[in-house]
């Protein structure tokens, strides 16, 4: 082969060269959509993703304050429980009321 030379094709007779070429635009065609197509479901996929990661997320936040209600509750339930023992409310109404029993004397000291 001599440099500078062209190759020529070799063209088949039988075929006509236009629908060759109109094959092979058609072929290109088809390649880039699917590509296309491709890239579209990628991202619906990241998408559907960045979603379901969110969600995760928010669950989990949601979870956190149950937690903390819950313990806010357990604590005023015992709260509840202590109100109605009878030595607890006599130790509030002596500290808080400064009562005192018949028959009782109190020594206070002063500073």
């Amino acid at each position: 082969m001599v440099l500078g030379a062209k190759k020529q094709r070799k063209v088949d007779p039988g075929f006509p060269s236009h629908r060759r070429e109109s094959n092979f635009n058609m072929y290109r065609l088809f390649c880039y959509v699917g590509v296309f197509l491709i890239c579209c479901l990628l991202l619906v996929i990241g998408a559907q993703h960045l979603r379901q990661l969110q969600a995760e997320q928010e669950l989990l936040e949601y979870k956190a304050r149950i937690e903390k209600l819950d313990q806010r509750h357990r604590a005023a339930e015992k709260k509840i429980d202590r109100l109605h023992d009878l030595d607890y409310i006599e130790i509030q109404a002596r500290n808080r009321l400064g009562l005192v029993k018949p028959d009782e004397t109190i020594f206070q000291l002063e500073d």
